[in-house]
């Protein structure tokens, strides 16, 4: 073996550390992407919750006249029947 045989086998060892070197530091880029995927994820369910949580605390009270009046009217509804035979039992 010539002194330049050995050279080329010394590159091409060290090309072979370096392509391992990369491949793991492109192993741990994409396991950093994937945690990175997960806590954007996160960090959306968290944002849409909080918005609904103040789209319901900001509804609640207009839902709560509404289902008072839907009950209110309905009220009314069986009161006037109750009175219309009433009425009708006494004549």
């Amino acid at each position: 073996m010539t002194s330049d045989d050995v050279s080329r086998l010394n590159v091409m060892t060290e090309i072979q550390r370096d392509i391992k070197e990369l491949r793991t530091e492109i192993r741990v880029i994409q396991n950093d992407i994937e945690h990175m995927k997960r806590d954007i994820g996160f960090l959306h369910d968290w944002n849409i919750w909080l918005l609904l949580i103040a789209v319901f605390a900001l509804a609640m009270p207009k839902f709560v006249e509404g289902i008072k009046s839907l009950l209110g009217a309905v009220t009314d509804v069986i009161s006037a029947v109750a009175k219309a035979f009433r009425k009708e039992n006494k004549a």
